[in-house]
């Protein structure tokens, strides 16, 4: 099982339509997978849920037709002293459910308020403190629940370095970067690579004492990352140019002042976090660019379908697809997705791990 974050510190970027879009496409080629919604803006949830279920996650009649979330999962650790999460089964939601051919996990406006536990808890990762440790660790007990029912996990982040993120951030296999061409990405993407070398330092500090104190053996039983450092931080996949506008005269032209601030966001990634990519794959970080298309974007959250649920339908009827506009579009916007995730799989694969 592979788990893969959708980060970038930017709000804005596109994280829902990537997350939703690559999970659709996964499912498409059979693969298992799993898409857990950790953004309290819950628009992947909103995506991918239509409002008769979102009133069952908010305002269910019984407590038998509540949808859980990932409140459910986190409460238990929230509530209690036990640095113990609780039960993930319970709060995944079948594909059959819904129209987008992967299993979710939902999100709640509420998930904010595990952001102080997370802090506190990060307060005892710094000075060796078992419990924070385990709390920190969290993500890697709900992984280590679902590793043999899925092949990939996608994980929708906030915009944001606070907490719970950089819990994600330090367990996960993998992340992507989704990015809009203009300055506050520029400068929110260059952000990135020094705190997570803070955090790995912090944590690698901490580690460094936690085993004086224990065991290894004690250690091993508790599913604690005990072995993370920059040099084995190889976790970036690459980054994708999200809502790009073309030029009138060339439709193959990215209009010129995006353009520019693409060129500098690819340089920020390579001068800031260098240390998180091989480089087997750097000149392949730009996994690829989606134009805007945001009448069918609106319309496929109108009707909380994938914006190619269409094409992709014809296709597995053998039906020729039109030539229509908005069929043109529609292709065209799942030949862009199908393309970035055969270069996810590329990278993944020369990654090796």
């Amino acid at each position: 099982m592979k788990t893969i974050a959708i980060f970038n510190n930017k709000g804005g970027v596109g994280k829902t339509t990537i997350a939703t879009m690559l999970g659709f496409m996964l499912a498409s080629r059979n693969n298992r997978v799993l898409v857990i919604d950790l953004d309290p803006q819950s628009n992947t949830t909103q995506t991918v849920l239509d409002e008769q279920q979102i009133d069952r996650i908010y305002n269910p009649k019984t407590e038998a037709i509540r949808i859980k979330t990932i409140m459910d999962i986190i409460e238990p650790m929230r509530s209690t002293n036990e640095p113990k999460i609780g039960d993930v089964k319970p709060t995944i939601y079948s594909s059959k459910k819904h129209g987008f051919k992967f299993d979710i996990i939902p999100s709640s406006l509420k998930l904010s308020i595990f952001e102080d536990t997370l802090s506190r808890a990060w307060d005892d990762v710094k000075g060796s403190q078992i419990g924070g440790f385990r709390r920190t660790n969290w993500a890697r007990q709900l992984f280590s629940q679902v590793e043999k029912r899925y092949d990939y996990v996608l994980i929708d982040l906030s915009p944001n370095l606070g907490a719970l993120n950089r819990s994600v951030m330090l367990n996960i296999d993998h992340f992507i970067i989704p990015t809009t061409g203009d300055i506050y990405n520029q400068y929110g993407v260059s952000n990135i690579g020094p705190w997570i070398k803070g955090w790995i330092k912090d944590y690698g500090r901490g580690v460094k004492f936690l085993s004086e104190d224990y065991s290894e053996d004690y250690l091993k039983t508790l599913n604690l990352n005990l072995d993370i450092s920059e040099e084995n931080y190889i976790k970036l996949l690459g980054f994708i140019q999200n809502r790009v506008k073309f030029s009138e005269r060339n439709k193959y032209k990215i209009i010129t002042w995006q353009e520019k601030f693409f060129e500098k966001i690819a340089l920020a990634i390579n001068n800031n976090l260098n240390f998180s990519f091989t480089d087997d794959i750097q000149k392949d970080l730009k996994l690829g660019t989606i134009k805007e298309v945001n009448s069918l974007l609106s319309e496929s959250q109108n009707n909380t379908v994938p914006v190619v649920k269409r094409v992709y339908d014809a296709m597995q009827n053998e039906k020729k697809w039109g030539k229509r506009d908005v069929e043109n579009a529609e292709y065209a916007v799942y030949q862009t997705f199908s393309d970035i995730l055969d270069n996810v799989m590329r990278n993944l694969e020369k990654v090796g791990n």
